[in-house]
């Protein structure tokens, strides 16, 4: 992981989020707060890890962290946190609401090869997640459902919280897991912990 600007067109913790001229910073549907952007994962950087994002697609994740705990933010459908899939290519640096609703640094996202056998050594290298493939899940299967066609959708991702306080994502101890229905512009993240 390396610095980098603060809206950077590249996979990355922190930060702007890119989104689309005109957006509007999401707000908690519990508490009305702003939600906190967290990471924004870019396809063209993922490469063949990226087979449930469509060229060119950017997705951008935000959870409440107003008074964690209280906003299930681990449920999609209830209001705690926004996954937005947008086309990169139309997207600007968004306006943040206050510096509390975007981590302290800004990371760059890399992509680092690890054979299953060897993921516990690789630890030292601050490993995030990992791309593609199947979710691990802690417990039941959650895969959601797209909301505007009813299929299942492409699981994207398995992000974990992070190991500084100025760049962690604060997933209540677990893990983020990120999905993508391309053909419906349509993207999910549910949490497990």
């Amino acid at each position: 992981m390396k610095d980098v600007e603060v809206a950077a067109r590249v996979s990355r913790i922190g930060g702007l989020p890119l989104a689309p001229e005109g957006f509007s910073w999401p707000l908690c549907s519990r508490c009305d707060g702003p939600l906190r952007f967290l990471f924004q994962l870019m396809a063209d950087d993922l490469g063949d890890h990226a087979e449930s994002l469509r060229p060119g697609a950017l997705l951008s994740f935000f959870m409440c962290d107003n008074d964690p705990g209280q906003c299930e933010a681990w449920d999609p459908e209830a209001g705690g946190n926004r996954a937005y899939l947008f086309a990169a290519d139309a997207t600007v640096a968004a306006t943040s609401p206050g510096e509390a609703f975007v981590l302290s640094q800004c990371f760059e996202i890399g992509i680092c090869e690890v054979e299953p056998e060897t993921a516990d050594e690789v630890a030292d290298f601050k490993v995030v997640g990992w791309l593609g493939g199947e979710a691990e899940w802690w417990d039941t299967d959650m895969t959601p459902t797209c909301s505007t066609c009813g299929t299942p959708m492409g699981f994207v991702a398995q992000m974990r919280e992070g190991y500084s306080r100025n760049w962690l994502m604060n997933f209540g101890g677990g893990e983020a897991f990120v999905f993508a229905c391309p053909p419906c512009d349509a993207a999910s993240v549910v949490l497990q912990g």
